[in-house]
């Protein structure tokens, strides 16, 4: 597998070079990065609410089961984005949103506890970023998601408790498919089916642990070999990881493949493999080490859509640390704006590892954007 893994990665790289590099020698290629080369500004405001009943025992250390009426983590956002556009293919770009949880008032997990207000605030900056447009690719300078989160970003249940990150059945720590890097800076750059993105963290405070001189990148190329197939590599590596049995970096490694039937409804099936040696929260051992493996389908039809995965960790501290789980779930369109979701994940743990305690989810909620 590992042998496969690493000649997939190789071609994926070096196939679409002769191909990309032509296209980036054209000043109308250059001109259409930022789609328009005229002068002006936009700003847009923008946000999405959450509401959701659920019966869960993820975000607990005893396996008790609780329910409520939450948005855990504070998944709704608002913020604002927009584009200054400086002409010639140039333009200055933003974003800036923020979390925030209509149910308790408290932009962050269940799971904190909020006596003494740490960490507790009414609103949480989740991206913030000022950009840079440019012919050869985009800057970013801020608070964002890195490369290996946001590329072959499936699940469409991420915004849940049932999603397969907190559910453990794939990486969940900030070098992974969590949280956000702060004080560093992002390079991507897209062209024809191919996209690569770069992040490297600037933080030299000695409690920014995420981007004190961390790096990583992705690479994306669509319709590859065939049309309708994908494939996604990611790194991420973490500077303060020392010593000659610790792994300091997480890799990915994602095969997609998008269908569209007669009828119109599509389908898309995934695989994903993770070399994962910086995620505690996956792998509790003491070197939280392993190798994950995630399959997933989604059904569209009409305003409904489908989707049931299944992860399978092996954690290289033993069997007793492994951890096998699935999701399914489904939302309906009740409008453009507005859709209702149902969801029930279950992640099995070791028979050894107390601390990694087995999960299951159940949900129904409500989903409105602005």
């Amino acid at each position: 597998m590992k042998k496969l893994y690493k000649y997939l990665v190789i071609m994926m790289v070096t196939l679409p070079i002769a191909g990309f590099a032509g296209g980036l020698m054209t000043s109308e290629k250059a001109q259409a990065a930022t789609k328009s080369a005229k002068k002006g500004s936009s700003a847009i405001f923008y946000g999405r609410l959450y509401v959701q009943y659920d019966n869960s025992d993820n975000s607990t250390s005893n396996n008790n089961k609780i329910s409520g009426l939450r948005d855990d983590e504070g998944m709704g956002r608002f913020g604002v984005k927009g584009k200054n556009s400086i002409g010639n293919g140039y333009a200055v770009n933003y974003k800036v949103e923020y979390a925030i949880d209509i149910s308790d008032g408290h932009a962050t997990s269940d799971s904190t506890n909020c006596t003494n207000k740490q960490d507790c605030r009414p609103f949480a900056l989740k991206q913030g970023w000022l950009g840079f447009l440019t012919p050869f690719g985009q800057f970013k300078f801020g608070s964002m998601e890195s490369p290996y989160k946001y590329l072959a970003k499936h699940d469409i249940l991420h915004d849940t408790i049932s999603q397969a990150r907190d559910t453990r059945m794939i990486s969940q720590g900030s070098m992974s498919h969590s949280s956000y890097w702060r004080e560093s800076m992002l390079y991507e750059l897209k062209s024809g089916n191919l996209r690569f993105a770069a992040i490297y963290g600037v933080g030299e405070n000695s409690n920014n642990t995420v981007t004190n001189k961390d790096s990583g990148f992705g690479i994306e190329y669509k319709n590859f070999l065939i049309p309708g197939f994908s494939i996604v590599y990611a790194r991420n590596k973490d500077h303060s990881v020392t010593g000659a049995n610790n792994q300091n970096y997480n890799e990915k490694f994602t095969l997609t493949k998008d269908f569209k039937l007669a009828s119109g409804n599509k389908i898309k099936i995934w695989y994903m493999h993770e070399d994962v040696g910086l995620d505690s929260k996956l792998f509790t051992g003491s070197n939280s080490d392993g190798e994950v493996n995630w399959y997933g389908i989604r059904y569209k039809t009409g305003p409904m859509e489908f989707q049931y995965s299944y992860g399978d960790s092996d954690a290289n501290e033993g069997p007793t640390y492994d951890r096998d789980g699935y999701n399914i779930g489904m939302y309906y369109k009740l409008s453009k704006t507005s859709r209702i979701y149902l969801a029930h994940s279950k992640s099995d743990a070791g028979s050894g590892d107390g601390a990694n305690l087995d999960i299951e989810s159940t949900l129904i909620g409500l989903r409105h954007d602005f």
